[in-house]
């Protein structure tokens, strides 16, 4: 009895730490662990507790084809950007595509998944103003986090390394369910409006979006066979053959 509760126990501790490997994380980008705050900055950074952190900064462009030049992030019931000049009354203290397409971007030093994306305010709550799309940054080269001089439609472009995660929105405040597939990146792109092929414009309404991020979910990238860590599935082959050998040494000594 004690050899069988012994690899039970075996078993349960590494489908346990297999489990971990890719845990699931809420990033707050409203309040918690994010500042706070009604006052504008160049870039915040979300620290989970035991999660990895990440860095948020705020782009914008006239339109799809103009250069895009870093603005400043506001952080009260989510993230919001605005461009150099705009003025921080409401509703242009959001991530808006009125004037200039916002957006902003993600760095989370290291591959992670997004499946889920929060809205914490919409002007006056129109879910025809919540339109969103995401892209990931896929490309093999190296990308500093730094887009300036960067158009929507370089980034759109076949080749860049970017890849379009998709269109969302459209339902108001509340989470979004992404469908990003295999995708891992450490750099993930949140914009106001839509993308069609190489541009990106308004949502299926025609309205400019107004909104703020508030948060994101997702998980980090589990660690590859190179790294030695076992699968799920060949942890529990190793407990069944474990538990095989020791109903073999059993019925030995039984004869």
């Amino acid at each position: 009895m004690k050899k069988y509760t012994a690899v039970a126990l075996l078993v349960s501790g590494l489908s346990a730490f297999s489990g971990a490997a890719s845990a699931a994380w809420n990033w707050d980008l409203s309040c918690g662990t994010f500042a706070c705050s009604q006052t504008t900055s160049a870039s915040q950074t979300s620290n989970p507790v035991g999660g990895p952190s990440v860095t948020v900064t705020g782009w914008s462009g006239t339109n799809s084809g103009s250069a895009l030049a870093q603005g400043y992030i506001e952080s009260w019931n989510g993230v919001g950007v605005q461009y150099s000049g705009e003025s921080s009354a409401s509703p242009n203290h959001a991530m808006d595509n009125k004037d200039k397409f916002e957006s902003v971007l993600l760095d989370f030093g290291a591959d992670v998944q997004l499946d889920s994306v929060g809205l914490g305010w919409v002007y006056n709550n129109d879910s025809r103003r919540s339109d969103f799309f995401v892209l990931a940054y896929t490309g093999t080269t190296a990308f500093s986090g730094d887009l300036t001089g960067k158009s929507y439609s370089d980034l759109l472009s076949l080749g860049s390394g970017w890849t379009l995660v998709g269109n969302y929105g459209g339902s108001g405040q509340g989470g979004y369910t992404l469908s990003p597939g295999a995708t891992y990146s450490s750099f993930w792109l949140i914009g106001a409006g839509a993308v069609s092929g190489t541009s990106v414009g308004y949502g299926s309404n025609n309205y400019y979006d107004y909104m703020k991020v508030a948060s994101v979910g997702g998980s980090a990238k589990p660690p590859s066979h190179d790294n030695k860590v076992p699968e799920p599935g060949s942890l529990a082959l190793a407990g069944l053959g474990v538990l095989g050998l020791i109903g073999m040494r059993r019925r030995k000594s039984e004869r």
